[in-house]
């Protein structure tokens, strides 16, 4: 766990969050939208609760407003203690919104370049005859007063005090210092920043590239959803190969803990990168796993896993488990040695896992047919370990790598071993 970092997150009576986050149905906002709710919005409303991700559920009481626009400038809001760190308690329904914070009294203002393409088509000047007519006009946008953690700004000065102490041969850049900035994109420190009142960063990647492969037909989709067939048609009228009809998904476990009804299982929280249609991140999953015993749970909280997301969740001693975790077994009946397989942690949460030699997934939205479900007991068969401790899928005598965009998947130390 110690490769992972630590960070402390201030909490208090006093907290900033997206204007975005919370949709004034009461007021202007509401009034454009006929008084209705976004469709998919699962945010924050007057009245309603939404949680706080890794913290606590709160309700909007009460909205108070600018006088002259009207528009909210603060929300006062009922904080419940009992639902920290994602437990719901008992008579309580379960909140599917998820939304970001940050504590005021102790957060840091900073500048914020928002870089996006320098061109707004993929070939500038193809159709126009001149590039400079395709230049994009928003390609960077300055945000100011940006507010961020207070470990934001001591990373930052300790990596600006590293750089002016570093040497040429050892030399230290500020963009080293890189960030996922929740629902925003990936940032790295600016070199003009100076110190705690004068930080930049700039945007680096988006989180989602609008110049992608086109969408699926919805026929193709269905088609693909049905399950029962070895091999079904995708959008370019190409077969999806049983495969890649699986979701294996990068995910961290946050927690584990027994479960209440059954020695042998463990109940563990997962963030799999769940995003909701407004790209607000989901509750964490549920995931109960038969791992007590065999792996301790201090072993556990922390790690980047490989996780199933799309079959159907399934009811265990009375707990719904959301996912699957893939493990490998040394097989050994009286004392079974089990490791989970690990994913390197610069993967992001939710990253498809891809194989090496194979066409990118096109998971089924959901594998709950029963010839869904033969699909994946097939697909589950041909997964092993190799001798070099990698995961792999194994093919008519063929062998293909499990791969992420920063390395392989492996095992901690079992080879040749089985993997379900």
């Amino acid at each position: 766990l110690e490769g992972l970092g630590d960070r402390i997150v201030p909490f208090g009576k006093h907290l900033y969050i997206e204007r975005n986050d919370f949709f004034d149905l009461s007021g202007p906002e509401g009034e454009k939208n006929g008084g209705k709710v976004p469709k998919g919005f699962k945010r924050l409303l007057l009245g309603d609760k939404v949680r706080l991700k890794f913290a606590y559920v709160i309700q909007c009481d009460e909205v108070v407003r600018d006088p002259e626009t009207q528009e909210p400038v603060e929300l006062k809001c009922t904080l419940f203690p009992e639902t920290r760190s994602g437990v719901t308690p008992e008579g309580m329904k379960k909140v599917k919104g998820i939304i970001h914070w940050v504590e005021a009294k102790t957060a840091v203002r900073c500048r914020v370049n928002q870089y996006d393409r320098l061109f707004k088509t993929e070939e500038p000047g193809r159709e126009s005859g001149d590039f400079i007519q395709d230049i994009n006009p928003d390609s960077l946008e300055v945000l100011k007063g940006v507010m961020v953690e207070p470990s934001v700004a001591m990373d930052a000065l300790a990596v600006l005090a590293e750089k002016r102490n570093s040497e040429d041969e050892t030399k230290v850049y500020a963009s080293s210092l890189s960030y996922q900035f929740e629902r925003s994109g990936y940032f790295a420190l600016d070199e003009s920043s100076a110190g705690f009142d004068s930080l930049v960063f700039n945007r680096v990647v988006t989180l989602r590239d609008t110049w992608t492969i086109p969408a699926k037909s919805s026929q193709a989709a269905a088609q693909r959803n049905r399950g029962g067939n070895k091999k079904v048609k995708g959008s370019v009228g190409e077969p999806v190969e049983e495969l890649q009809r699986v979701a294996l998904r990068a995910a961290t476990i946050l927690e584990a803990g027994p479960h209440p009804q059954a020695d042998s299982l463990l109940v563990c929280k997962l963030d799999c990168g769940d995003i909701d249609e407004e790209g607000a991140p989901e509750e964490p999953r549920t995931v109960v796993a038969g791992l007590a015993g065999k792996i301790a749970v201090d072993d556990l909280i922390g790690r980047k896993i490989v996780a199933v997301t799309n079959l159907k969740p399934a009811k265990m001693r009375g707990i719904e488990s959301q996912a699957m975790l893939l493990a490998a077994s040394d097989g050994n009946e009286e004392n079974e040695k089990v490791e989970l397989l690990d994913v390197p942690d610069s993967v992001p949460n939710g990253e498809l896992i891809a194989f090496e030699g194979k066409e990118a997934s096109q998971p089924d939205v959901m594998m709950k047919s029963k010839g869904a479900l033969k699909v994946w007991d097939r697909v589950k068969s041909g997964f092993k370990s190799n001798g070099n401790k990698e995961a792999v899928y194994e093919q008519e005598g063929n062998t293909f790598r499990m791969t992420t965009s920063a390395g392989p998947v492996t095992t901690l130390s079992l080879s040749e071993a089985k993997i379900n």
